[in-house]
């Protein structure tokens, strides 16, 4: 299933460290007189998107669409939108995360070097039936308006900075003047194969609330009693401009907080959010385009009077994977391990395997080989499993070669692969054949499989070893 897609942009700017753009706005208004009988949508953000229709929040789940590299796919997603139309106007509305199109926070392994490197960039097509046979088409094109949001500043490894007094009420409602708003401009199309994700979406599956709240230098420290990944909702009544930031961590030295063990971005940036209040009453924010790793988070810019329990609430996400088998015995240790074995897989676990959700959020292949089979006595993770080896087979080159971690700008071919990384490859299917009987992905990977065995054929030692990459 493919559909013309027509892109479209705010600005040609990029964000950076050095010059923040603010996550566009884009919203569409139009008429529907007759009553619908149908109405489907087909959306693709780059790098995410949030879509809202009639004010509506109506994603599938955070970081929509998925996390790819723009040049291997372009993934859409599809709504049925034929009982939120209404007659008179209605309006489609969409924020747009700079998500791996500008992931300008992965310098170390040269995502801000992809050629693919820009604004973000939507391509939206609503097609409408009404009970009379007429129809209506609703495509991406300059008829979009657009405006800064309030997100000043976004990054899927950095965070989000959020100002709340820039909110423009009713944006995306039927009745809202958007005559200061600016036309979108035509954006170049994007060079990668057309896809529906048919990865589980990205969901929360907890909620955690502190465990303790201390006093550390000018801020507080939340310890939500264990390490797992998402984000915080924050709920307070501030005070106009009042600028709260959190930092997210696992690991604290004498009794504070300490991000070194994972810093890769310039200081001040790793997993940190803003959120600078309106100040008329209470106030809801939760972070759109980033996720974190922590158990603490450090709070500051607040009063001991808002330095509360109620202020946090930890958003425990992952993709939505449904629970296929589990373990429990008469050993507490052996229970304890189990129990910490599920919590970081599905910590890790964000369309596809990742090493880490604190620092890296990389595919990294081989922790993706060596997790798989404990991940599938577990959990339903075929489908997400399948999704992913699409996107390794586009990553692989034309010698046959992968590199260390999917997606990639192009890093990891000449470090952090080698045959113990690249057995993802081969070891997924093969699990998933094993515990689901499922031929048919087997099928899907042979031909990538073969090639990378006839690469490996030309990587042959002269004792007859094949030894190169990453050993561990």
């Amino acid at each position: 299933m493919t559909f013309p897609m027509n892109f479209i942009r705010r600005t040609g700017e990029t964000c950076a460290f050095d010059k923040y753009i603010p996550a566009p706005c884009l919203r569409k208004s139009f008429q529907a007189e007759e009553k619908v009988t149908k109405a489907g949508l087909l959306i693709c953000g780059l790098g995410f998107y949030e879509l809202f229709v009639n004010g509506e929040r109506i994603t599938k789940g955070a970081l929509a669409p998925y996390i790819s590299s723009p040049d291997d796919i372009l993934y859409y997603d599809e709504y049925d939108l034929t009982d939120r139309m209404k007659g008179g106007e209605n309006v489609v509305g969409v924020i747009l995360g700079n998500g791996m199109q500008n992931c300008f926070g992965a310098s170390v392994w040269d995502f801000d070097k992809a050629r693919w490197r820009g604004a973000p960039q939507l391509s939206l097509r609503l097609e409408i039936s009404f009970e009379n046979g007429e129809t209506l088409t609703v495509e991406s094109d300059e008829s979009f308006k657009t405006s800064p949001s309030p997100i000043l500043f976004d990054d899927l490894r950095c965070g989000e900075y959020y100002d709340a007094r820039k909110e423009q009420k009713g944006w995306n409602e039927a009745g809202f003047d958007d005559s200061g708003w600016k036309n979108a401009e035509k954006a170049p199309l994007p060079r990668g194969e057309q896809r529906l994700c048919q990865a589980e979406p990205i969901a929360v599956s907890q909620t955690l609330t502190p465990v303790c709240v201390t006093r550390q230098g000018d801020g507080w420290l939340y310890d939500f009693g264990v390490n797992s990944a998402g984000v915080c909702e924050l709920n307070l009544c501030g005070k106009p401009g009042q600028e709260i930031s959190l930092e997210h961590g696992e690991h604290l030295i004498n009794g504070e907080l300490n991000l070194r063990n994972i810093q890769c971005v310039p200081d001040g940036y790793m997993q940190k959010d803003i959120y600078i209040c309106k100040g008329n009453g209470a106030e809801t924010y939760i972070p759109r385009f980033t996720y974190h790793g922590f158990r603490y988070v450090l709070v500051k810019g607040i009063t001991p009077e808002q330095a509360t329990a109620e202020l946090l609430t930890y958003l425990v996400m992952n993709s939505n994977l449904p629970e296929r088998g589990g373990f429990e015995c008469s050993d507490k240790t052996v229970n304890a391990l189990q129990e910490m074995t599920r919590r970081s897989t599905l910590a890790n676990f964000y369309y596809f395997p990742t090493d880490c959700p604190h620092r890296e959020k990389n595919g990294w292949m081989g922790d993706a080989a060596v997790s798989a089979e404990h991940t599938l006595l577990n959990l339903q993770a075929e489908n997400s499993y399948r999704e992913w080896l699409h996107n390794i087979r586009k990553a692989q080159d034309d010698r046959g070669a992968l590199p260390g971690l999917v997606p990639t700008g192009g890093w990891g071919f000449s470090w952090g692969n080698g045959p113990a990384w690249d057995c993802a490859l081969t070891w997924i299917p093969y699990y998933v054949y094993i515990y689901r009987g499922d031929k048919e992905i087997l099928r899907e990977n042979a031909g990538a499989i073969l090639r990378y065995l006839h690469y490996l054929s030309t990587r042959i030692r002269g004792d007859g070893l094949v030894c190169f990459g990453l050993g561990d």
